[in-house]
């Protein structure tokens, strides 16, 4: 039986990777006693896979994971039992057995970002607007990036521009943050990382401190993406 699980993961723990994440649910489904299915073979692993791998610092409100349990579980039952086993900061909000086939990966053409800059480490909010209306009323914005050639590693520079659907910036009371929509999917991907080099960082803006959370996706037909 197929269960798709949506889950949030903020604060603190954004700070595991991804591979932590999985070995992460495989103990918390082991303590919860879930009773999900293994894989055969030689070495032997619990059938669950998250469909979009989140970058070491990011948080999230609404990633995917996928897993294979007995006939006859209960989602909603699934869905208690592992949040009784999940540290602080991870949180599933949604758990279903009747979902869309299609993979979460192969559906999403857009996703929004959350882009947040303390007040305590960034200047004024204006200065920010200005630097991104600057680089959007460029032609081009060029990121350099690695790219493989042959056995060999190349620097490239790539234009990211067409990749920015829109922005929207919103003043808090310790900071200001700003909501970009993005390219994503596996017709192209436009890394949050790669957006902030090609609009602050490359104007001299320290981007270490930006908080970053992934709020939502969309399809091709601006549906939003769910389980």
């Amino acid at each position: 039986m197929q269960l798709r699980m949506a889950f949030k993961k903020t604060g603190m723990i954004k700070f595991i990777s991804h591979l932590d994440t999985i070995r992460l649910f495989n103990r918390a489904i082991q303590r919860a006693d879930v009773p999900i299915l293994w894989s055969e073979g030689f070495n032997p692993h619990q059938k669950l896979s998250i469909a979009q791998p989140l970058s070491v610092g990011m948080e999230s409100e609404f990633e995917v994971m996928d897993l294979e349990v007995e006939e006859g579980a209960d989602p909603e039952k699934i869905k208690a039992m592992l949040n009784e086993a999940l540290p602080e900061g991870m949180e599933i909000i949604e758990a279903t057995a009747d979902f869309d086939p299609k993979s979460v990966f192969e559906r999403i053409a857009k996703t929004e970002y959350r882009f947040f800059f303390p007040a305590a480490h960034y200047g004024s909010a204006d200065e920010l607007k200005k630097m991104a209306e600057d680089a959007m009323e460029q032609d081009e914005i060029l990121v350099r990036r690695r790219k493989k050639k042959g056995k060999k590693r190349i620097v490239v520079e790539e234009d990211i521009k067409d990749g920015i659907f829109s922005l929207e910036w919103k003043e808090e009371a310790s900071g200001t943050s700003l909501y970009a929509v993005l390219r994503a999917g596996a017709n192209g991907n436009l890394r949050p990382d790669r957006f902030l080099m090609g609009l602050f960082e490359s104007r001299g803006v320290d981007i270490d401190y930006i908080q970053i959370r992934r709020i939502k996706s969309w399809d091709g037909d601006d549906h939003e993406v769910r389980l």
